[in-house]
């Protein structure tokens, strides 16, 4: 249903952290309600395009950080590092709960 292309640019939104309905606007697609709901579903290619492409960005974000706080002996970094994991931790919750 997606083509190759397609499937790479809703990636690179998902690396930047990008919402569904930032995605959405920036895509036009003919079909917003059906994209949407392939993002949301597991198990799509879309959605897996989406995922992988957020975990890479929050991956890239906390492996800066943890360089920067250990090379560097960066406390603000690992407070930073610290805070993501918190938030991340709350925002997986708010996930499983209520979809979000």
């Amino acid at each position: 249903m997606y083509d190759e292309s397609f499937l790479n640019k809703i990636s690179s939104f998902g690396v930047l952290g990008y919402s569904v309905e930032k995605i959405i606007f920036l895509v036009d697609p003919e079909n917003p309600e059906a994209l949407r709901q392939d993002i949301e579903t597991p198990g799509t290619d879309v959605y897996k395009a989406y995922w992988k492409g957020k975990t890479t960005g929050e991956y890239t974000m906390d492996k800066v950080l943890f360089d920067k706080g250990t090379k560097d002996r960066d406390t603000d970094a690992n407070e930073r590092m610290r805070n993501r994991i918190q938030l991340d931790k709350i925002n997986d919750k708010i996930n499983e709960s209520f979809g979000l």
